[in-house]
């Protein structure tokens, strides 16, 4: 069944090619080449696949230097709104170099990773100012951070004010980088 399609197939290009004149004189051009494996459906393939675990490595890429421009700020008393459109932009970006494509999927993955790094990065931002103050290392104050936010030794509402103005900034500078990338 499926050679006498293919058979079919291939009697319906020849006719076709008989009938087209590409120099527009009358003569016949007649291709008589036979594919057995030819099938109906159309056998389109991009010219390159999106390449997802490239595209999680650039998105990660891009949300490390966001969240070290959060982090580097943050210590200079900065609200680092310019990091979180660096982050957004960075991250998209990175996906779709690494990943050759970006689809809704693309979008879900930065998105993810946007928020986990925003909110580790601000984290962290805390955490070396507790090591300042309290002169401990980087660890022990990364992890004393929740207990002084329940303690109130750092001040729940700027934590997390900070915490919203950088997510705020960073679907900043994601947003019109998906604008620009869906009006192509």
């Amino acid at each position: 069944m499926s050679e006498q399609k293919n058979m079919n197939e291939w009697n319906e290009r020849t006719n076709e090619n008989r009938q087209m004149d590409n120099a527009g004189n009358g003569t016949e051009t007649v291709n008589y080449e036979y594919d057995a494996n030819y099938s109906a459906a159309p056998n389109v393939q991009e010219a390159s696949k999106e390449r997802v675990v490239l595209g999680i490595i650039g998105a990660f890429a891009g949300t490390l230097i966001g969240a070290v421009c959060i982090v580097l700020l943050g210590q200079w008393g900065y609200i680092a709104s310019i990091s979180g459109v660096i982050m957004g932009f960075c991250a998209l970006k990175g996906y779709q170099i690494l990943g050759k494509g970006f689809s809704v999927k693309a979008i879900v993955i930065c998105a993810v990773l946007m928020i986990v790094m925003v909110y580790l990065s601000n984290w962290a931002t805390y955490a070396l100012l507790v090591a300042e103050v309290y002169e401990v290392d980087a660890i022990t104050s990364f992890m004393s951070v929740p207990m002084l936010l329940s303690e109130g030794a750092i001040d729940s509402g700027m934590y997390y004010k900070d915490l919203g103005m950088i997510y705020l900034f960073t679907a900043l500078g994601a947003v019109p980088t998906l604008k620009d990338h869906f009006k192509r």
